[in-house]
């Protein structure tokens, strides 16, 4: 029984992971994935990590909510894109995965079959908090991004009692992004990947660079090959630096079906607003059977060129 999920806001989302699994023993890894990545969703003090209630609208002030569920037995996924009106996006692409003839639902089609499902839709001011609605009237006025708050996608992922594997992931995107702006967190392969035979794996970061490379699948490929997590998490950071030649943010995460984990990433610092505490390296949350939910960090990857590029200069369209 294991749980990781990137960056040190996804303890709150790991603690209620590993309370639900120790607590019930009949609980699924899908339910267990549903609940812990809604606590971090629905909170709006966690908004600015580009998560649910809370979170930065696009460059027209809508709030559009990305999100993927993954389901290892038999590598099902159900996702939603650029969803409007609800800050729990990773329950309606649950209820994709299970009532859809559609793998993924996007704008005003994935807002209807939220309202058909019956989930009870909100006015889109309600999804901001003051902070974020300022930020936006700043950037309508001066056009210019918010300050780095230390945010990102939230990629959870679960292996329950019965040894079952699911991902999940949910975002809203960068500040005041494109209207229908998609990333790589719902893109199956890309965002996340889960597959019972070996193992799970999900992104974070750059997601226009990271969906050229389906770095999840890759990840899950190299455990099915007898690599660790850890190896794997390395040896695919490495291989997507050296074949840009530049280095852009990235942060991968693994879990194989055996309950061990790994993570690397090209994250040399970052900072939760929340507490003002500076992490060395890619700061991801763990629990696994026998220790209390815990923040480690992977120090960065090693790459020779220059950690500035076009995209991460010019671009805020990561997650």
């Amino acid at each position: 029984m294991s749980c990781i999920g990137t960056w040190s806001f996804a303890l709150d989302a790991v603690t209620s992971a590993a309370f639900e699994i120790q607590t019930n023993a009949n609980v699924g890894c899908i339910d267990v994935l549903e609940k812990a990545i809604n606590v971090v969703e629905d909170n709006p003090d966690t908004g600015k990590y580009y998560i649910g209630r809370g979170c930065y609208p696009n460059s027209e002030g809508v709030v559009q909510l990305d999100a993927a569920i993954m389901r290892g037995s038999d590598c099902s996924v159900g996702a939603v894109a650029a969803l409007e009106r609800y800050a729990k996006p990773i329950s309606v692409a649950r209820r994709v995965l299970e009532k859809s003839s559609a793998n993924i639902l996007v704008g005003e089609g994935a807002t209807q079959f939220a309202r058909e499902q019956q989930f009870l839709l909100e006015d889109n001011d309600s999804l901001l908090i003051p902070e974020t609605k300022q930020a936006y009237e700043e950037y309508k006025r001066k056009h210019t991004l918010p300050k780095p708050t230390g945010h990102d996608t939230m990629s959870v992922l679960c292996l329950d009692r019965g040894g079952y594997i699911a991902a999940g992931v949910s975002t809203s995107g960068p500040p005041f992004k494109p209207p229908g702006r998609v990333g790589d967190s719902p893109l199956p392969g890309c965002g996340l990947y889960a597959d019972d035979r070996a193992g799970a794996a999900a992104a974070t970061g750059d997601g226009e660079r990271i969906m050229q490379f389906c770095p999840s699948y890759q990840i899950v490929q190299h455990i099915r090959r007898g690599d660790s997590p850890q190896v794997a998490c390395e040896s695919v950071v490495t291989d997507m630096l050296s074949q840009t030649n530049k280095w852009f943010e990235v942060g991968l995460i693994a879990l194989d079906n055996k309950g061990n984990v790994g993570a690397a990433g090209t994250i040399k610092e970052w900072r939760d607003y929340r507490d003002g505490k500076v992490y060395n390296g890619f700061p991801y949350a763990v629990w696994t059977t026998g220790m209390e939910p815990t923040i480690l960090t992977q120090p960065p990857c090693e790459f020779n060129a220059p950690q500035t590029n076009e995209l991460e200069s010019n671009s805020p369209y990561k997650n």
